[in-house]
C-alpha cells in the first residue's frame, strides 16, 4: 500500500529530476558559470607532478618493465600541499624516480606506452565540516557542502613478487596512511579509494 508520504516524495523527486534534466541541457559555458558562482579558486587543489616510472602489476616473471608515469612532486604549493606531500611519502616505494631508473643497469623502459591506467590511490580529505546548508547548484535542494581536498597518486610493483593486493595491504598498514583518517573530526570524515590497474 502506498502512503501519502510516498506520493509526496515522488512529486519532489520528479521536480528534482526536471531540474537535473535542465542542468544536463546546459552548454559547457553555462555549467562553468554555475560552478564558478559557488567555487572559490583558492580552494582548488592542483597537485604538482614530475616525470617518473612505475612497474605495472600485470606482468609475469622476473623481467620488470618500467612505464613512464606522472608522479607527485616533492615540491608542492597552495591548497592540498600537505596532503599531496603525505601521499607521495606513502606511495614512494612503489614508484621510481627518473634518477632511480637512470642508475639501474639496462632497465627495460617502454617510453612509447601512452595513457596506461596505473593502479591509484585517491584520498578525499575533509578540510572544513559545514554547519549550515547551501542550495545545490543543480536541484536547489539544501545540503551540507563540506570542503574537501582530493589528491590521487599512482603506484605499481616494487619487486617482482608484489601483487596489487599485497601493495594495497602494505599501504594500509603505514602509519602515515592511517594518520590521515584518525584523530580529529575532519580526519574521521576523510575517505580513501583504491582503484586497480586498468580500471
Amino acid at each position: 500500500k502506498m502512503a501519502y508520504k510516498d506520493i509526496s516524495r515522488g512529486v519532489r523527486l520528479a521536480a528534482d529530476h526536471a531540474k537535473y534534466i535542465t542542468w544536463l541541457e546546459k552548454d559547457t559555458a553555462a555549467r562553468q558559470t554555475a560552478y564558478a558562482a559557488i567555487t572559490t579558486p583558492a580552494n582548488r587543489v592542483k597537485t604538482e607532478r614530475v616525470s617518473g616510472y612505475i612497474i605495472p602489476f600485470d606482468q609475469n616473471g622476473t623481467g620488470l618493465v618500467y612505464l613512464p608515469a606522472r608522479l607527485i612532486s616533492a615540491t608542492q604549493n597552495g591548497r592540498g600541499s600537505a596532503l599531496a606531500t603525505t601521499i607521495k611519502g606513502i606511495v614512494d616505494e612503489f614508484t621510481f624516480s627518473t634518477t632511480e631508473v637512470a642508475d639501474l643497469t639496462t632497465p627495460d623502459v617502454l617510453d612509447n606506452v601512452k595513457k596506461f591506467k596505473f593502479a591509484k590511490l585517491t584520498v578525499i580529505q575533509r578540510v572544513t565540516t559545514a554547519t549550515t546548508k547551501e542550495a545545490s547548484r543543480i536541484t536547489g535542494r539544501q545540503y551540507y557542502r563540506h570542503e574537501n581536498d582530493s589528491v590521487t597518486a599512482h603506484f605499481g610493483k616494487k619487486v617482482a613478487a608484489d601483487t596489487y593486493d599485497s601493495v594495497v595491504t602494505d599501504i594500509k598498514t603505514k602509519t602515515a596512511f592511517n594518520g590521515l583518517f584518525t584523530g580529529s573530526e575532519n580526519a574521521l570524515a576523510s575517505k580513501y579509494r583504491f582503484v586497480p590497474e586498468g580500471a
